[in-house]
């Protein structure tokens, strides 16, 4: 599995905005960068899946996988934690 730190930062900034719902920008560096991704099994193309799953958007939009959620999950238990206090 690729590591977090392995990733150049614009496709690192690129998985967190994943988190938040599909990547549907037009830009052709932005479409580069989701496809670079998707070589990495990181995103995938919400294709014909995701709508058998519910989602009714562009089947042209990149969501995360299971490894990039994965990777960014794991990223997230190597920060030290905030205490309330």
């Amino acid at each position: 599995m690729t590591e977090a730190h392995e990733l150049p930062q614009d496709e690192h900034d690129l998985l967190k905005a994943a988190m938040n719902g599909p990547l549907r920008d037009r830009d052709p560096v932005v479409v580069g960068l989701c496809l670079r991704l998707c070589s990495r099994r990181l995103l995938q193309r919400a294709g014909m899946v995701a709508q058998v799953n519910g989602w009714r958007g562009s089947p042209h939009a990149f969501m995360l996988t299971r490894e990039g959620w994965s990777l960014l999950k794991a990223e997230r238990r190597h920060k030290p934690m905030r205490r309330a206090g």
